[in-house]
């Protein structure tokens, strides 16, 4: 017997709304029977709690003894992947939340376990975020002569937050997802997994093959 639940879309550009709601149905097929769908437009940058859709969803689950929600994927849910593990982390004290894509948690048919394999996976997050903040990146030891400011380009990422990324990766996060999840160029992901090669994505380009 399905069970009733509720989706949440948040889209970025025209044409995502309707690919979204499409692989939603393709999961809850066999599983869920969707009764809601909620909606926020380009509102990645802006914390989960405070968007229209995402506030309508909560009430609609407290008001209705709705306990499953289907996302697309975590790298959707925020930009800022603090904003993002916060919101997993309110989503999973009430509820059981699922992924459409790169939905690594497993238990999909024990909410019970589902739940505790999220809670482990947030705290080993925090774990990481904390111990990043803590280690502060290194400062060049060169120095400009006439001001003292250190010289070359800070790290995009510190050793807590390159922990996490190859954490998510190793998920099967997609690099384009990883690139909004922490905010970095897809250039800086490449510098980070080539100590791992099992970890890189296929090239997708054409490649030229040289003149004989």
């Amino acid at each position: 017997m399905k069970r009733d639940a509720v989706a949440y879309l948040n889209t970025r550009k025209k044409g995502d709304f309707a690919a979204q709601k499409r692989d939603v149905e393709d999961f809850c097929k066999y599983r869920f029977q969707v009764v809601e769908i909620f909606h926020d437009h380009r509102a990645t940058a802006t914390p989960p709690e405070k968007r229209k859709g995402f506030s309508e969803m909560l009430e609609y689950c407290a008001a209705n003894n709705c306990s499953d929600i289907i996302i697309p994927d975590l790298a959707g849910l925020a930009r800022d992947p603090d904003a993002g593990l916060a919101a997993l982390k309110t989503l999973n004290e009430h509820y059981t939340v699922y992924c459409v894509n790169n939905d690594f948690f497993g238990f999909r048919d024990d909410p019970k376990e589902r739940g505790a394999a999220i809670g482990n996976f947030i705290e080993y997050m925090e774990q990481y975020r904390e111990s990043g903040r803590k280690a502060a990146p290194a400062v060049a030891k060169k120095t400009k002569k006439d001001n003292g400011r250190p010289i070359g380009r800070p790290k995009a990422l510190n050793e807590g937050q390159v922990e996490a990324l190859l954490t998510v990766r190793q998920a099967g996060t997609s690099i384009s997802q990883i690139c909004r999840m922490f905010d970095v160029s897809r250039s800086t992901v490449s510098k980070i997994l080539a100590d791992y090669p099992e970890l890189k994505g296929e090239w997708k380009g054409v490649r030229q093959e040289p003149e004989e």
